[in-house]
């Protein structure tokens, strides 16, 4: 009897231990929302795409779940609600919107910003009637996160990112015309140049987080 007694008794200290343990390892983590990010273009040559700014939004919100160090509410069930607020979903937020947004959603933190350029650079060449052009697509983005109970900014992070296709030219004197590197090969390629400075942002603003010991307080 005893003998039962105490495997039972070292039994629930065991279970006891490991509870203890897990609650110790896991904590709370920094609440986020990612608005849609507006578009800001400037420079000449850009590519005038639209969704840039919404496909960013989606690739910071993998970034983000991917390094699990934040907690991210999904804010595309709640676009009807804040658009009958006429709340400003993209691109720069006022701190009172900012503060109604996450009151409404439920998160401490929001991302915003913009997209501040997607840019084309096109080396052509050929040798004698057959050649190729080599686009290079550069994006660069940034970033906000700002503490919606208080207003403060609590860091800024821009990313950059870049990706490169081609288009070969046959003359069509030759073997008619085929064309490698349609309209779809070049989204492929500007979401490329945008996941990658999406990813970029996040890096940098985990860094300066990091830095600034911003997850301690979430840690103990």
């Amino acid at each position: 009897m005893r003998s039962k007694m105490k495997i039972l008794l070292t039994t629930m200290l065991v279970t006891l231990m490991t509870f203890s343990v897990s609650a110790a390892q896991s904590h709370e983590k920094p609440r986020v929302a990612v608005m849609i990010f507006g578009q800001h273009y400037s420079l000449e040559g850009e590519i005038r795409t639209k969704g840039v700014g919404a496909a960013l939004s989606e690739y910071i919100i993998e970034a983000l779940t991917d390094s699990d160090r934040f907690e991210v509410v999904g804010v595309d069930r709640w676009l009807d609600v804040l658009a009958e607020k006429n709340l400003k979903l993209t691109g720069i937020i006022t701190q009172s919107q900012a503060r109604e947004i996450a009151e409404l959603i439920d998160a401490r933190y929001i991302i915003y910003g913009n997209v501040s350029g997607v840019d084309n650079d096109t080396l052509s060449f050929e040798i004698i009637s057959n050649g190729a052009d080599i686009h290079t697509v550069k994006s660069l983005a940034i970033g906000q996160m700002m503490d919606a109970k208080t207003g403060d900014i609590v860091t800024v992070a821009r990313g950059e990112g870049q990706s490169k296709s081609s288009r070969v030219k046959i003359s069509a004197a030759s073997v008619g015309y085929l064309t490698i590197g349609t309209a779809r090969v070049s989204q492929v390629s500007v979401h490329n140049s945008i996941k990658k400075a999406a990813f970029a942002m996040v890096d940098l603003l985990i860094k300066r987080l990091d830095e600034d010991k911003f997850f301690e307080e979430f840690e103990r």
